[in-house]
């Protein structure tokens, strides 16, 4: 991680050029050129793709890994801290609000999600049913495995683990390890300032 901040640092003037240059462009536009780049491999790819991310969320820190294949959407309602991976394959949608804090990793093929449909409306079919926007937290620290699906409305407290393919209804305590369909409880992170408890289930439901 070191190495990479040590690299964006040498770039960084560059990359706020690009930025500054990108700014003003139409929204339209700056996700085109993202859309046009998603899948370049190298360093032209990932500058390419920090500098359309920044120029696009609402806020966005220094040293953003977004890899190649990596779909982001409706960045005007998304914060991202510094230091944050999101890596090939993650399809983060933003539309209920999204906030990433700093240090935060997306592995592989991570879902975010922000909005559902109202799906407790018989009067019409899913499809038509209405967006309902759940705004999304992923604090400080934490880090998401590979395939893993936030759902919308949840929190991923401070410095938490989400394992492998989990699917997360509710929100995770800070330091806690959670995994599973529904993610529960497995562990806490050795040293955790939380003091642990019995694995419980993350069920279904919001916060």
């Amino acid at each position: 991680m070191s190495r990479g901040r040590d690299t964006f640092r040498r770039v960084k003037p560059a990359l706020s050029a690009v930025v500054w240059l990108l700014k003003r462009l139409p929204r339209s536009v700056r996700y085109g050129v993202l859309a046009l780049f998603r899948g370049t491999p190298g360093p032209v790819g990932l500058g390419v793709r920090y500098a359309c991310v920044r120029s696009l969320a609402r806020s966005c820190g220094d040293n953003i890994y977004v890899g190649a294949y990596a779909f982001v959407s409706y960045l005007e309602r998304c914060d991202i801290g510094n230091n944050v991976s999101i890596r090939e394959f993650c399809n983060v949608g933003c539309l209920g609000g999204l906030y990433i804090g700093d240090d935060v990793s997306l592995a592989s093929g991570v879902v975010v999600l922000t909005t559902e449909h109202d799906y407790y409306q018989l009067s019409v079919s899913m499809r038509d049913a209405p967006l309902v926007a759940k705004s999304t937290i992923i604090e400080d620290g934490a880090w998401v495995g590979a395939g893993a699906c936030i759902t919308p409305g949840v929190t991923v407290g401070q410095g938490a683990v989400v394992g492998a393919g989990a699917v997360v209804t509710r929100s995770v305590p800070a330091y806690s390890i959670v995994a599973g369909v529904p993610a529960r409880v497995i562990g806490w992170r050795e040293g955790s300032p939380t003091q642990p408890q019995e694995s419980q289930e993350i069920g279904l439901g919001g916060r």
